[in-house]
């Protein structure tokens, strides 16, 4: 599991000064998007599944470089990605900022590396995942709790369920390749 960090586990903490743990803030950075879901154990207590998100300089939401109005709503959404070499799950995230919403999608592949599998078993879980919401430099401009309900989790645990059995029988025949996956699913989304 990747990140240990210390903060304010009330149910809405608000603006805060802190920055994305160091491991969250290399994901990022290495893999050049700006929403991501990891593990983290906050205060110390149990690990945990959390979004971060990365708002760009110019995002409507931002006002002097604050971000104000929250908590905010959010909306999730998730879907299985059938590849010849390997079974994406996709995670959508929108949250209702202030002037427009910002949104970003998240992807996981259950047998690339324990992260992505860790991650998704533990939003299977959760009552509620923290979000974290940062400036282009990863410094926290907002973070709260979004609640999950039964029906998400449970659609969450079937969705990791089939991409692992249907990662199995590719691992039988030799075509499982999660680095196909990613290239092809992001060139599919760069012809969008």
């Amino acid at each position: 599991m990747p990140s240990d960090t210390s903060s304010d586990s009330s149910a809405n903490k608000g603006q805060s000064s802190q920055k994305f743990p160091d491991e969250v803030i290399v994901a990022l950075h290495e893999a050049s998007i700006t929403a991501t879901c990891m593990p983290i154990k906050l205060d110390g207590g149990e690990w945990q599944a959390a979004f971060f998100y990365v708002l760009s300089p110019d995002a409507a939401c931002l006002s002097s470089g604050k971000l104000r109005g929250g908590p905010f709503a959010v909306s999730m959404d998730a879907d299985l990605h059938e590849h010849d070499n390997g079974t994406m799950i996709e995670i959508g995230i929108e949250v209702v900022t202030p002037i427009e919403p910002v949104s970003g999608i998240m992807l996981f592949l259950t047998g690339h590396t324990s992260t992505h599998f860790d991650a998704l078993t533990l939003l299977s879980e959760q009552a509620e995942i923290p979000l974290f919401i940062g400036d282009q430099y990863c410094n926290t401009l907002w973070q709260q709790r979004v609640p999950l309900n039964e029906a998400f989790r449970l659609g969450m645990m079937a969705l990791i369920n089939e991409a692992v059995t249907r990662d199995a029988v590719i691992r039988m025949t030799d075509r499982y390749d999660p680095d196909a996956v990613f290239a092809d699913t992001l060139a599919k989304r760069q012809m969008i």
